[in-house]
């Protein structure tokens, strides 16, 4: 992840006051991580490495529903081959009056496999995609970076 990332996680926790018990769907640490941002902190991403708690694949989540107070899924989305699934699962183990932190690349941004990337998307997909969490606002766009976070 970028440092604009990283900086814009520090932003919206400090400004809504986030804790609790955080998730980060897509933790491996290659740029750069947020464990250090939470206390209460679980990595998961589909491969064993730096940071990495839980190894699953995102579109069939190892928790129970309603089970984090935080969901960040930062730069991760354009690798999931099923972003549909991957944000369905975020719903479903996101309680409800918890937040949504999601950050992903957007057209115009070069390939970077980790190991593939197949999306890139623009403020009007993530506004369609995001439809189902009840309050959503867009972030600055960082960069080709567009970022969210949900109450």
């Amino acid at each position: 992840m970028t440092p604009e990332v990283r900086e814009w996680v520090r932003y919206v926790r400090d400004l809504n006051g986030l804790g609790g018990r955080v998730l980060d769907v897509g933790s491996l640490d290659i740029t750069g991580c947020v464990r250090d941002l939470f206390d209460d902190y679980t990595g998961l991403d589909m491969k064993a490495g730096k940071n990495v708690d839980v190894i699953a694949d995102a579109h069939d989540l190892p928790f129970g529903d309603e089970s984090f107070d935080v969901v960040c899924c930062l730069e991760m989305l354009e690798h999931a081959s099923d972003f549909f699934m991957t944000l369905a699962e975020i719903d479903r183990v996101l309680r409800p009056g918890g937040y949504l932190l999601l950050t992903a690349r957007a057209n115009g941004y070069e390939l970077h496999d980790f190991p593939h990337d197949y999306w890139r998307f623009n403020e009007d997909g993530f506004r369609l995609l995001l439809s189902r969490f009840t309050r959503a606002f867009v972030g600055e766009n960082l960069l080709g970076i567009y970022g969210w976070a949900q109450k």
